[in-house]
């Protein structure tokens, strides 16, 4: 079994935020942080994406250029936790104990808990769109250049 003096569950942009700050105080602490994804995507950036100011291929990085020096990048899914044994325990079935966790893993896209928007979200013509996902960011430009009148509604994530 591994073990970490702060385990940080999640390589988006507060994930690795915490890291490099805690790092910046004290290289000397073991940090893990846990992330499958070999991509990073700066989220905050789809918002201009959406408005039409940049393309969404800005805010994809190759995520081993983000993890901050002095941290572990554990590429692996999150399966569970035990907080009572100071465990996180991986999809592959390895566990990471640890003195510290932090949970940044931001919010997981359901497409299916609403009827009609896995098949409408994104597809050029339906006016469904979300700035949540890489693969549907772009298509809320066209949707505004396309409207015409009427009424456009806005919604945001429950996580």
């Amino acid at each position: 079994m591994k073990n970490h003096q702060i385990v940080i569950v999640g390589g988006g942009s507060a994930g690795l935020t915490v890291a490099a700050q805690l790092l910046n105080k004290n290289a000397d602490l073991d940090i893990a942080i846990i992330d499958p994804a070999e991509k990073h995507y700066y989220q905050p950036i789809w918002t201009l994406v959406g408005a039409g100011v940049f393309p969404k291929e800005q805010s994809e990085r190759n995520m081993a250029d983000y993890i901050p020096d002095g941290a572990t990048w554990v590429k692996e899914y999150v399966s569970g936790f035990d907080p009572e044994k100071n465990i996180v325990q991986l999809k592959n079935g390895e566990e990471i104990t640890y003195q510290y966790l932090v949970v940044a893993a931001g919010i997981q896209i359901d497409w299916d808990a609403t009827p009609g928007l896995k098949e409408s979200v994104g597809k050029e013509g339906t006016g469904v769109v979300s700035n949540y996902a890489y693969e549907t960011v772009d298509s809320t430009w066209k949707a505004i250049k396309a409207l015409k009148g009427g009424t456009a509604l806005f919604t945001h994530p429950s996580t």
